[in-house]
């Protein structure tokens, strides 16, 4: 029996999928899966290779910008006081990498490359707990933000001082940015730093003072930059001193330099010590060159951003920066000759006490008027005593003249300080002449014990007091020398014998 031969089958044909199939990846599923019509397609290998590739695409892109955010930032810990003082200041509305990241999409790739740099040093625990950024101009001046700085012209800046009042500042940046400064290219982070904890980006006001101030005269001959109305003009309203309202218009009306009554207003020299060098370098070839401040300021100031008090001693100024109180009640005033106070102790001490109407035994403090208005010593003390020539050997002095008197205050008090110095003089002779008859009486009664000791102590402290205003010259604090030499009188007299001592002498009680 043969075995019947089965007749191949007819195969169907496999179509071609279409060509935008083809390209898209998309391929047909089999006609003998029951499902929607909508099923019936799925990817191919290609489609698979395809869609992986969208998806990094749109996810690394996603991550991209998330990445821009501030948020992303303060994932690293060590950014958080960063993004909270951003998150308080003006700038809270402005992303990161608008600063951080100059204008243009290279710019910002390279910045992109950076910062993940900074990011792998986070993860692999090799980072540093202060991070450094430098932010270039034309990120602070792109189109949007600060583009028009340069032409704003002055600006009006108000400042808080430390005593709570508030001071008008004038500025320009024009000539700050395109302008060398003391031979300095400036940067707008020259003075917009982050050197205040909890703040971004402010001014800081001891740039301004260190640069203004650093190697300038200040006090009698101020040579300070720019002077004290290139910045702040005096007060116009009226301000409430010990001897009453005082008007500025007054007296910088008469072109009263302001020194008069603020020589103390700058404490400091912003001096650079040669060990803040080995902060950041440790190569002795590269502190050598400590004194080469063009080439170090270029380096540090225009190219990177170091800040300025990184290297110097801050500069303080405002109303009393260098104001120095006494150090204890009943010596003589603290000064700070420097050198000078290694052979002369306590110098003008007597004068600086009577001034500020302290330092007399027996009577209560009474100021003088013009310490009281805050009034300095070289407001009176204008004239030179030696000539330019003389002064380069020995030092120069300056006296109080009447011309001082009506540099101030016009024809005003004319001939005053003459009739001053008359009346304390003519004073002091009579309070020696009464201390010469008390010391008389005392050695003709010697009258011991007790009564010896108490007449003693009245004529110590009357000839204290006799030589602080005379020494001290009283014309300093008129009324307050009068007040001790009156007490020095009255002490004198009271050195007198009793009735018995006096009948034993011969004396009248």
């Amino acid at each position: 029996m043969t075995t019947p031969v089965e007749e191949p089958q007819a195969t169907t044909p496999k179509t071609k999928s279409p060509l935008w199939m083809r390209v898209l990846g998309i391929r047909k599923r089999g006609t003998d899966v029951k499902r929607l019509k909508l099923v019936r397609y799925a990817p191919s290998f290609w489609g698979w290779c395809i869609l992986g590739f969208v998806v990094f695409i749109g996810g690394g892109a996603a991550f991209a910008e998330y990445s821009m955010q501030p948020d992303f930032c303060r994932s690293c810990h060590i950014m958080e006081p960063y993004y909270q003082a951003w998150h308080t200041s003006t700038h809270k509305d402005v992303a990161c990498t608008l600063c951080h990241f100059e204008p243009g999409l290279q710019n910002t790739l390279r910045g992109k490359f950076e910062a993940s740099n900074q990011a792998v040093k986070y993860i692999t625990n090799t980072y540093g707990s202060k991070p450094h950024a430098e932010i270039k101009d034309v990120s602070c001046m792109r189109s949007g933000c600060h583009e028009k700085r340069l032409l704003e012209g002055k600006v009006n800046w108000t400042v808080e001082t430390p005593n709570g009042n508030k001071v008008t500042i004038k500025f320009d940046h024009t000539p700050h940015l395109t302008e060398t400064r003391r031979g300095k290219q400036l940067r707008c982070v020259s003075c917009h730093s982050q050197i205040v904890q909890g703040k971004h980006l402010v001014v800081t006001l001891d740039t301004c003072f260190l640069c203004h101030f650093k190697g300038k005269e200040y006090g009698r001959n101020e040579t300070v930059i720019g002077g004290c109305n290139g910045c702040h003009n005096a007060p116009k309203e009226k301000i409430r001193l010990a001897t009453g309202m005082f008007d500025h218009s007054d007296y910088a009306g008469k072109g009263v330099a302001c020194e008069n009554c603020h020589s103390d207003s700058i404490q400091g020299d912003g001096a650079v010590h040669r060990q803040v060098c080995w902060n950041c370098h440790n190569k002795p070839e590269q502190v050598a060159k400590m004194g080469e401040t063009t080439r170090i300021h270029d380096e540090h100031v225009t190219k990177h951003k170091v800040e300025c008090s990184s290297c110097h001693i801050a500069i303080e100024h405002n109303l009393t920066a260098a104001a120095k109180p006494p150090t204890n009640a009943g010596a003589h005033a603290a000064f700070d000759p420097g050198g000078c106070g290694q052979c002369h102790e306590q110098l003008h001490g007597g004068p600086a006490e009577l001034f500020r109407g302290t330092g007399g035994r027996g009577v209560p403090d009474m100021p003088s008027p013009m310490f009281r208005a805050q009034v300095d010593c070289i407001a009176c003390h204008r004239l030179r005593q030696q000539t330019d020539s003389v002064a380069e050997v020995v030092g120069q002095t300056f006296k109080a003249t009447q011309d001082s008197c009506n540099y101030c205050h016009g024809t005003k008090y004319e001939g005053v300080l003459d009739d001053w110095k008359r009346r304390i003089n003519q004073h002091v002779d009579r309070a020696e002449a009464t201390m010469l008859d008390a010391k008389k009486r005392m050695a003709a009664i010697n009258p011991g014990g007790m009564e010896q000791l108490k007449f003693q102590r009245l004529l110590d402290d009357a000839d204290f007091n006799i030589r602080l205003v005379k020494l001290g010259h009283g014309v300093h604090n008129v009324a307050y020398s009068t007040a001790l030499l009156n007490a020095a009188i009255e002490w004198c007299n009271q050195v007198k014998p009793t009735v018995q001592q006096a009948s034993t002498v011969g004396g009248a009680p």
